[in-house]
C-alpha cells in the first residue's frame, strides 16, 4: 500500500502513511528535520487507538503529526502554505 493524500475535515491536506512500515515514517521524520529544516514542537498524547506526535514547524507553517488506526502515521496541514508543502512532498514520493 502507498501513502495517500486528501483534504481533511479542517479543509487542509493530510498525508496518511496507511499500512506502510514504521521505518518509513521514521525516515520521513528525519528528512523533515534534516533536509527541510522543520523543528519539532508541542506535546505527545497517547490514547487507546491514536497518538499525537510532536508537530513539525517552520516560520511559514505547522504540520500536525500522529498515528491512528485508520490512517497509520499522518501529517496534517493547518494552512495553505502547509498544503503546498505536503503536496510537493507527496508528489516527490514518500511512500
Amino acid at each position: 500500500m502507498r501513502a495517500t493524500i486528501h483534504t481533511a475535515a479542517n479543509g487542509h491536506l493530510t498525508v496518511s502513511m496507511n499500512e506502510l512500515p514504521d521505518a518509513l515514517w521514521e525516515s520521513l521524520e528525519v528528512r523533515l528535520v534534516n533536509e527541510y529544516g522543520l523543528k519539532r514542537a508541542g506535546s505527545i498524547v497517547i490514547g487507546v487507538s491514536e497518538r499525537i506526535h510532536l508537530n513539525f514547524e517552520c516560520p511559514a507553517f505547522t504540520l500536525a503529526s500522529g498515528w491512528d488506526n485508520w490512517s497509520g502515521h499522518y501529517l496534517l496541514s493547518e494552512s495553505e502554505a502547509g498544503d503546498r508543502f505536503l503536496k510537493t512532498l507527496f508528489d516527490r514520493g514518500i511512500g
